[in-house]
């Protein structure tokens, strides 16, 4: 009897074991049918994506080539001639007129008068991508002139420009500048008396160099050779040896807001003139030597941020003249100037300026001239400016003081405005 259940229990066992282990063997067999169907979408799908990328691909490349194609097939070739309007040259005129007041010792000598200094035509144009043309006419009630006309190459060779011409040379600072860009109504003292009332304006060429940094921030060399023309220093109007002139300036950057600029200029010309004797014989007088020397110094505060309203500038510069007249005679001249010019607002400057200077003429060591000048100027806008000024003019040379008040008005047509050139 126990032996027959024994065979049953084993029978009942057995039955239960085969029918689990077939169910698992079913869930394993399922299982693997569905890696296998993800697998194979997996693949597909991997093949689709390479196959869509490669074809973008190509559309790209396809795409840019048919684009270079069109590029090159609308290429157009031009002949390097400008358009009429870029031709046109740009033109400036300035004027500068004035009122005055004299006083004297005597007020029967007391003088006054409403007077136009000048009418300054200024040309500009870009001839080329390598070159510039500049002129200046000026017109006063009297006369014609022309003040200056050079051309300019402005990359003569790696970093050097050329300028060839008529041009106001660069002794200093302010021999430079026109007389309507001037900070005051009129160049300093020993301006006009070593190089003339018109300053220093010769004929032939000027070298500007933009150095490599030696010394300061930045530094520059002007080296030019003209016709010694000067009435002043050399022969007038006859041709003598050219004059050379070199100008060395230094620029430092002293913080945020401040620069200074030190320049040092020496020049040297000969004074053989030209005569006639009564035989139509062309002779030349001996040839003495003239020399000039020059040293300017500009310090410059304009603050970050508010340099529309305020500025402070101080500006130097001295000069000293030797011309030989014979082996015995020389004249031997020195003078200078210096002014300070504060911006108070964003129209609005005052200034003073003191001038010293002795006569340019023999036995001049004991004699000498000085001139004070306080002045306000008014910018109404960029192309007009109002300036009130009062000179007081003394020395030993003159038999009394004198005092000048005036009244400027300045006036541009024109892109140039107030350009110092």
């Amino acid at each position: 009897m126990i032996k027959h259940i024994f065979y049953v229990v084993l029978a009942f066992f057995i039955c239960t074991g085969s029918a689990f282990s077939q169910d698992s063997l079913s869930v394993i067999v399922r299982d693997s049918i569905k890696i296998k169907i993800l697998e194979s979408r997996l693949r597909t799908l991997e093949e689709k994506f390479e196959k869509d990328e490669l074809n973008e691909i190509l559309q790209e490349a396809e795409t840019a080539s048919a684009k270079k194609e069109e590029t090159k097939k609308s290429k157009i070739f031009k002949s390097g001639q400008r358009s009429l309007q870029a031709i046109n040259p740009e033109i400036s005129v300035t004027g500068d007129a004035f009122g005055e007041f004299k006083f004297k010792g005597k007020p029967l000598e007391n003088s006054a008068g409403a007077y136009f200094r000048v009418l300054g035509l200024h040309i500009q144009s870009n001839l080329d991508p390598f070159s510039l043309a500049t002129v200046a006419i000026e017109v006063t009630p009297e006369e014609v002139e022309l003040g200056e006309a050079y051309l300019t190459w402005t990359n003569f060779l790696p970093s050097i420009s050329l300028t060839s011409g008529k041009f106001r040379q660069q002794f200093g600072v302010l021999n430079r500048w026109h007389k309507h860009s001037l900070d005051q109504f009129d160049f300093p003292l020993p301006i006009k008396t070593i190089f003339g009332g018109d300053g220093l304006n010769q004929i032939g060429f000027s070298f500007n160099w933009l150095m490599p940094s030696i010394i300061g921030d930045a530094n520059n060399l002007v080296v030019e050779i003209t016709n010694a023309q000067n009435r002043n220093l050399f022969a007038g109007e006859t041709f003598s040896f050219p004059s050379t002139l070199l100008h060395f300036k230094n620029y430092w950057d002293l913080s945020r807001d401040t620069y200074l600029e030190l320049g040092f200029t020496g020049m040297f010309g000969k004074n053989r003139i030209l005569t006639v004797t009564i035989n139509d014989n062309l002779i030349y007088e001996n040839s003495f030597n003239t020399w000039v020397g020059g040293a300017d110094l500009t310090v410059f505060w304009e603050p970050v941020n508010k340099a529309l309203y305020k500025s402070l500038l101080w500006r130097s510069e001295i000069f000293y003249a030797n011309k030989e007249l014979s082996e015995n005679s020389k004249i031997k001249t020195f003078g200078g100037y210096t002014y300070l010019e504060y911006k108070f607002a964003e129209q609005w400057q005052i200034g003073t300026r003191f001038d010293y200077s002795q006569p340019f003429k023999l036995s001049n060591s004991s004699q000498y001239m000085y001139q004070l000048i306080p002045y306000v100027t008014w910018w109404q806008s960029h192309w007009v400016k109002i300036r009130l000024q009062y000179n007081y003019l003394d020395g030993n040379i003159l038999s009394e003081s004198s005092g000048t008040l005036r009244l400027q008005m300045v006036w541009a047509i024109g892109p140039h405005k107030h350009d110092r050139y």
